[in-house]
Protein backbone atom coordinates (compact mmCIF):
# COMPACT_ATOMS: atom_id res chain seq x y z
CA UNK A 1 0.00 0.00 0.00
CA UNK A 2 2.69 2.43 0.83
CA UNK A 3 4.85 1.33 -2.33
CA UNK A 4 1.54 2.65 -4.37
CA UNK A 5 1.01 5.84 -2.67
CA UNK A 6 4.84 6.74 -3.28
CA UNK A 7 4.50 5.68 -7.15
CA UNK A 8 1.67 7.84 -7.31
CA UNK A 9 2.99 10.37 -5.64
CA UNK A 10 6.20 10.24 -7.87
CA UNK A 11 4.14 10.06 -11.28
CA UNK A 12 2.00 13.40 -9.78
CA UNK A 13 4.80 15.09 -9.38
CA UNK A 14 6.53 14.17 -12.66
CA UNK A 15 2.80 15.25 -14.46
CA UNK A 16 3.16 18.79 -12.49
CA UNK A 17 6.54 18.96 -13.30
CA UNK A 18 5.58 18.35 -17.31
CA UNK A 19 2.75 20.12 -16.86
CA UNK A 20 4.54 23.53 -16.07
CA UNK A 21 7.12 22.94 -19.26
CA UNK A 22 6.02 25.69 -22.04
CA UNK A 23 5.28 23.77 -25.76
CA UNK A 24 5.49 26.24 -28.38
CA UNK A 25 2.08 26.72 -30.07
CA UNK A 26 1.07 28.15 -32.75
CA UNK A 27 -1.45 30.10 -31.59
CA UNK A 28 0.11 32.23 -28.83
CA UNK A 29 2.46 35.15 -29.04
CA UNK A 30 5.98 34.77 -27.45
CA UNK A 31 8.09 38.20 -26.01
CA UNK A 32 11.12 38.17 -23.68
CA UNK A 33 11.95 34.83 -22.94
CA UNK A 34 10.31 30.92 -23.61
CA UNK A 35 10.52 30.06 -19.79
CA UNK A 36 10.78 26.18 -19.31
CA UNK A 37 10.76 24.90 -23.29
CA UNK A 38 10.09 21.75 -23.40
CA UNK A 39 10.58 20.47 -19.51
CA UNK A 40 14.68 21.81 -20.48
CA UNK A 41 15.48 25.15 -20.93
CA UNK A 42 14.45 28.49 -20.96
CA UNK A 43 14.91 30.36 -24.60
CA UNK A 44 16.00 33.61 -25.42
CA UNK A 45 13.51 35.73 -28.10
CA UNK A 46 14.04 38.75 -29.71
CA UNK A 47 12.50 42.43 -29.32
CA UNK A 48 8.88 42.19 -29.96
CA UNK A 49 5.85 39.73 -30.01
CA UNK A 50 6.83 36.57 -32.17
CA UNK A 51 5.06 33.70 -33.69
CA UNK A 52 5.26 30.04 -34.57
CA UNK A 53 5.88 29.89 -38.09
CA UNK A 54 7.02 26.41 -38.42
CA UNK A 55 7.00 23.71 -36.04
CA UNK A 56 8.19 20.18 -36.01
CA UNK A 57 8.64 17.45 -32.94
CA UNK A 58 8.72 14.06 -32.99
CA UNK A 59 8.91 11.53 -30.12
CA UNK A 60 8.15 11.88 -26.40
CA UNK A 61 9.46 14.49 -24.36
CA UNK A 62 9.02 12.70 -20.44
CA UNK A 63 11.27 9.87 -22.31
CA UNK A 64 14.08 11.99 -23.98
CA UNK A 65 13.62 10.39 -27.16
CA UNK A 66 12.50 13.42 -28.52
CA UNK A 67 13.40 16.63 -31.00
CA UNK A 68 11.90 19.99 -31.60
CA UNK A 69 12.91 22.38 -34.37
CA UNK A 70 10.56 25.38 -34.59
CA UNK A 71 11.26 28.92 -36.71
CA UNK A 72 9.53 32.09 -34.85
CA UNK A 73 8.77 35.12 -36.76
CA UNK A 74 7.35 38.77 -35.71
CA UNK A 75 3.62 39.05 -35.16
CA UNK A 76 3.15 41.59 -38.01
CA UNK A 77 4.26 38.97 -40.68
CA UNK A 78 0.79 38.26 -42.57
CA UNK A 79 0.22 34.72 -44.15
CA UNK A 80 0.70 36.19 -47.68
CA UNK A 81 4.33 37.88 -46.75
CA UNK A 82 7.72 36.23 -47.50
CA UNK A 83 9.29 35.83 -44.17
CA UNK A 84 12.65 36.33 -45.27
CA UNK A 85 12.24 39.57 -45.67
CA UNK A 86 11.39 40.02 -41.64
CA UNK A 87 14.08 38.94 -38.63
CA UNK A 88 13.74 35.69 -37.52
CA UNK A 89 14.22 32.82 -34.82
CA UNK A 90 15.02 29.24 -34.97
CA UNK A 91 15.35 27.09 -32.24
CA UNK A 92 16.30 23.07 -31.77
CA UNK A 93 16.04 20.86 -29.09
CA UNK A 94 17.50 17.84 -28.81
CA UNK A 95 16.43 15.13 -26.34
CA UNK A 96 18.59 13.18 -24.67
CA UNK A 97 17.83 9.77 -25.97
CA UNK A 98 17.22 11.01 -29.49
CA UNK A 99 19.25 9.92 -32.97
CA UNK A 100 18.67 13.29 -33.68
CA UNK A 101 21.16 14.32 -30.65
CA UNK A 102 23.86 11.74 -31.18
CA UNK A 103 24.30 12.63 -34.77
CA UNK A 104 24.23 16.74 -33.60
CA UNK A 105 26.84 15.75 -31.33
CA UNK A 106 29.40 14.30 -34.42
CA UNK A 107 29.85 17.57 -36.32
CA UNK A 108 29.94 21.42 -35.50
CA UNK A 109 28.19 23.76 -37.11
CA UNK A 110 30.26 26.53 -37.20
CA UNK A 111 32.85 24.69 -39.54
CA UNK A 112 30.23 24.31 -41.84
CA UNK A 113 30.58 26.14 -45.57
CA UNK A 114 28.12 29.04 -44.25
CA UNK A 115 30.58 30.80 -41.89
CA UNK A 116 33.65 29.52 -43.57
CA UNK A 117 33.21 30.61 -47.01
CA UNK A 118 31.61 34.27 -45.77
CA UNK A 119 34.27 37.15 -45.24
CA UNK A 120 32.83 38.70 -42.19
CA UNK A 121 32.67 36.00 -39.42
CA UNK A 122 33.11 35.04 -35.86
CA UNK A 123 33.45 31.35 -34.24
CA UNK A 124 34.08 30.09 -31.62
CA UNK A 125 34.15 26.02 -30.46
CA UNK A 126 34.53 25.40 -26.90
CA UNK A 127 34.90 21.43 -26.37
CA UNK A 128 34.31 20.19 -23.43
CA UNK A 129 34.75 16.85 -24.12
CA UNK A 130 33.42 14.36 -26.00
CA UNK A 131 30.06 15.39 -27.88
CA UNK A 132 30.15 17.79 -24.94
CA UNK A 133 30.74 21.43 -26.48
CA UNK A 134 29.41 25.36 -27.23
CA UNK A 135 29.86 26.53 -30.37
CA UNK A 136 29.25 30.20 -31.79
CA UNK A 137 29.60 31.68 -34.89
CA UNK A 138 27.85 34.61 -36.41
CA UNK A 139 27.80 36.04 -40.30
CA UNK A 140 27.51 38.93 -42.38
CA UNK A 141 25.73 37.52 -45.26
CA UNK A 142 27.11 38.32 -48.51
CA UNK A 143 24.43 36.32 -50.55
CA UNK A 144 21.67 36.62 -48.60
CA UNK A 145 19.95 39.78 -46.41
CA UNK A 146 21.08 38.21 -43.01
CA UNK A 147 23.36 39.01 -39.89
CA UNK A 148 23.08 35.80 -38.52
CA UNK A 149 23.65 34.53 -35.27
CA UNK A 150 24.38 30.98 -34.40
CA UNK A 151 24.06 29.20 -30.51
CA UNK A 152 24.85 25.38 -29.42
CA UNK A 153 24.96 23.72 -26.25
CA UNK A 154 25.15 20.05 -26.48
CA UNK A 155 25.69 18.29 -23.34
CA UNK A 156 23.21 15.76 -22.22
CA UNK A 157 20.94 17.38 -24.45
CA UNK A 158 21.59 19.75 -27.26
CA UNK A 159 20.01 23.25 -27.36
CA UNK A 160 20.04 25.76 -30.13
CA UNK A 161 19.35 29.34 -31.06
CA UNK A 162 19.65 31.06 -34.38
CA UNK A 163 19.17 34.77 -34.89
CA UNK A 164 18.70 36.22 -38.28
CA UNK A 165 18.87 39.92 -38.21
CA UNK A 166 17.35 41.11 -42.09
CA UNK A 167 19.48 43.59 -42.71
CA UNK A 168 16.90 46.47 -43.54
CA UNK A 169 16.21 47.05 -40.03
CA UNK A 170 19.60 47.26 -38.39
CA UNK A 171 22.96 49.45 -39.19
CA UNK A 172 25.77 47.26 -38.24
CA UNK A 173 29.24 47.90 -39.63
CA UNK A 174 32.11 45.06 -39.92
CA UNK A 175 34.22 47.08 -36.88
CA UNK A 176 31.17 46.54 -34.37
CA UNK A 177 30.01 42.94 -35.55
CA UNK A 178 32.48 40.97 -33.55
CA UNK A 179 31.48 43.14 -30.39
CA UNK A 180 27.69 43.05 -30.75
CA UNK A 181 28.43 39.46 -31.66
CA UNK A 182 29.73 38.61 -28.20
CA UNK A 183 26.91 40.59 -26.41
CA UNK A 184 24.43 38.34 -27.95
CA UNK A 185 25.92 34.60 -27.40
CA UNK A 186 26.22 36.07 -23.76
CA UNK A 187 22.88 36.87 -23.78
CA UNK A 188 21.64 34.13 -25.43
CA UNK A 189 24.03 31.66 -23.04
CA UNK A 190 22.78 33.51 -19.75
CA UNK A 191 18.75 33.01 -20.79
CA UNK A 192 19.45 28.97 -21.39
CA UNK A 193 21.46 28.17 -18.87
CA UNK A 194 18.97 29.62 -16.83
CA UNK A 195 20.92 32.88 -15.30
CA UNK A 196 18.19 35.17 -16.14
CA UNK A 197 17.11 37.04 -19.76
CA UNK A 198 18.98 39.81 -20.69
CA UNK A 199 17.37 42.71 -22.63
CA UNK A 200 17.62 42.76 -26.59
CA UNK A 201 16.09 45.72 -26.82
CA UNK A 202 18.79 47.16 -25.14
CA UNK A 203 21.69 45.28 -27.21
CA UNK A 204 20.61 46.30 -30.57
CA UNK A 205 19.30 49.89 -29.87
CA UNK A 206 22.43 51.68 -30.80
CA UNK A 207 21.97 49.65 -34.43
CA UNK A 208 18.68 49.96 -35.45
CA UNK A 209 17.84 51.52 -39.05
Amino acid sequence: MIKKFFISVLFLFMSFTYGNATELNEQLLYNGSIENAYNQNDLPVLPGNWKVFDLEKSGSVPSGNFYVYATLVPEEVGPTDNSFNFDGINFAILGSKSEETAYRKSFYACDAGWITDANITTSNINSRGSGNFEETCSVIGEINSFYTFFFTDCNEICVEVNFALHNQNYNISENDFATLSDQIFAAIRNTVNGKGSDDFTKILSNYKS
